[in-house]
């Protein structure tokens, strides 16, 4: 690996973009890491790769997102997530630092409040009232009917059973016995 001590940092001056542009149209894209020592660039070749594909290509759309855009952007990330060089693909002219950049500070919170007023909507409809909580079975004396030998308590109590064929003790209905 080569040594970066002595590599410039920070904002690229008018002078460096112009050097960079005209090697690149030159000899085109690719093997970045001979751009620094072939056109006497103090730069790493991270920082001259990220230079041209993020500001100096000249296919780079720079207008403002169509609604169009933004609509596909939505549907991507929720279908792809925070992948943005893939919903870059998927943009002609768009870079993947600015659909990143756009939806960090445009639609992230757009959507995010969006859904928590999506989950507060469904959670209100959700909420029951006391009244539909709480409904009672309809318990309907048969022949089957009968009672049982309670011992803890020493007596007899009575055993229901309901239409659907489930047997029912007095705790579970809630009658006379249930406190008793």
């Amino acid at each position: 690996m080569a040594n970066t001590s002595g590599v410039r940092k920070g904002a690229w001056t008018y002078e460096e973009d112009n050097c960079l542009k005209a090697y690149i149209l030159k000899h085109g894209v690719g093997k970045w890491h001979l751009i620094p020592e072939r056109t006497g660039l103090n730069r790493c070749r991270k920082s001259c790769r990220l230079r041209w594909v993020n500001y100096l290509n000249p296919y780079i759309n720079r207008e403002n997102f169509s609604k169009d855009e933004v609509d596909l952007i939505l549907r991507l990330h929720n279908l792809l997530g925070n992948r943005w060089s893939l919903i870059a693909g998927r943009l002609p002219g768009r870079t993947a630092n600015d659909v990143k950049n756009y939806w960090n500070t445009h639609l992230r919170k757009k959507v995010e409040s969006e859904a928590k007023e999506k989950k507060e909507k469904e959670k209100s409809n959700e909420t029951m009232k006391a009244h539909e909580v709480i409904k009672p079975r309809p318990i309907t004396l048969s022949s089957r009917s009968h009672f049982v030998h309670d011992s803890n308590k020493d007596r007899y109590v009575p055993i229901y059973q309901d239409d659907s064929s489930e047997t029912m003790v007095p705790s579970q209905i809630g009658g006379d016995y249930a406190s008793a």
